[in-house]
């Protein structure tokens, strides 16, 4: 991971910035031609850039979670930036956000969970 990687992870992890600034940031450094060269920086695709949690539920209080797969690959604890509420409801859901980074880069691509329950709940995860 570059030094320039660690520090938007660090700052978003500390809250000076939000998910979205540092989704922007990091956007950037991976399209910059120092980042493409840089040695175990597999991209695992082209085309896919986010892990997505979506928990929709009939009545309404739906999970949406966008992450970007290079805060994902990171091996950064995930659960740790989260909100305790949303973590908390992917936990309820049999999700585990810490178990993400320990597997990331086998199995990403090819990541495709959907789940329906009788009472009409759906939960996805996947990249895109």
């Amino acid at each position: 991971m570059s030094a320039e990687t660690r520090k938007v992870l660090e700052m978003l992890t500390e809250g000076k910035i939000t998910a979205s600034d540092a989704e922007r940031l990091l956007d950037k450094l991976a399209a910059s031609p120092e980042s493409a060269s840089e040695p175990g920086s597999a991209p695992v695709s082209a085309t896919k850039k986010f892990l997505r949690v979506l928990i929709e539920r009939p009545l309404g209080a739906d999970v949406n979670v966008r992450v970007p797969l290079n805060f994902v690959r990171s091996g950064v604890n995930l659960a740790s930036v989260l909100p305790p509420k949303v973590l908390e409801k992917l936990q309820q859901e049999g999700i585990d956000p810490r178990s993400f980074a320990e597997h990331a880069d086998e199995t990403l691509n090819e990541l495709n969970i959907d789940m329906e329950s009788k009472s009409g709940k759906r939960v996805r995860v996947f990249c895109e």
